[in-house]
């Protein structure tokens, strides 16, 4: 007797639906976007930090080299032999323009001005550093070598030895002895004995740097004290 077989199914194909390759695919997404915002964020995060601190660097270092040399007003400048004796260590001195007069390497006294003030008088963002030998005649008090970028405020504050500011009461701007910056060479004067030009002792420096990352303002201000040590009794 003839027996017949059962037959077999065929083996179900292996694979995935349409609608589990939509699922498989959504989650996948959704993981890559994740991980490309959490990229992006420390990536954001990274750079700015970076700027920052560049900023930051950069308005120390400045800071530092102004403080230096201003310490050193007076230094190796002779006083004139006849009375009353004329002695210039500060001859600018404005809210943001300061000159002064010292020998700083041993070749003979110049005058160094720092400004954001160009020859035209424009005030900019780019901070000047102008060195000048010669007499209040001869000498130039604008421009000069570019210091510092991004420099969006410089604020200079003087005062008497006894911490009383100069002019007093302080105002928001000011030349003193009506000394302002000068745009050509040769106009300057000297400060006049008992002046107040003549009286500083001590400046207040504040300066802000700041820099532009993905439309982000990132500035840094920082400020400091300098004591001219060579007019204290």
């Amino acid at each position: 007797m003839h027996t017949q077989r059962p037959r077999r199914r065929p083996p179900a194909q292996a694979g995935f639906t349409l609608l589990e390759m939509l699922v498989a695919s959504s989650i996948f997404l959704i993981v890559l976007y994740g991980v490309y915002i959490v990229y992006d964020v420390s990536e954001a995060n990274y750079t700015k930090g970076s700027r920052k601190w560049d900023v930051q660097t950069q308005a120390r270092v400045a800071l530092e080299r102004m403080t230096r040399e201003m310490r050193t007003a007076g230094y190796g400048v002779p006083k004139s032999p006849t009375p009353p004796a004329v002695f210039d260590p500060v001859v600018i001195a404005t809210d943001d323009t300061i000159s002064l007069h010292a020998d700083l390497d041993g070749t003979g006294a110049k005058y160094i001005t720092y400004s954001r003030r160009d020859c035209s008088g424009n005030v900019g963002t780019t901070l000047y550093r102008m060195v000048s030998s010669g007499t209040l005649s001869t000498a130039a008090f604008c421009g000069g070598d570019l210091f510092a970028e991004n420099v969006t405020a410089l604020v200079f504050a003087y005062y008497e030895l006894n911490n009383v500011p100069l002019p007093y009461p302080l105002t928001s701007t000011y030349q003193l002895d009506g000394q302002g910056p000068v745009t050509s060479i040769g106009a300057v004067t000297a400060p006049a004995v008992g002046g107040q030009r003549n009286r500083i002792r001590q400046v207040k420096i504040s300066l802000t740097v700041q820099q532009q990352v993905r439309g982000i303002t990132i500035p840094f201000t920082a400020t400091t004290d300098v004591a001219l040590r060579n007019l204290l009794p």
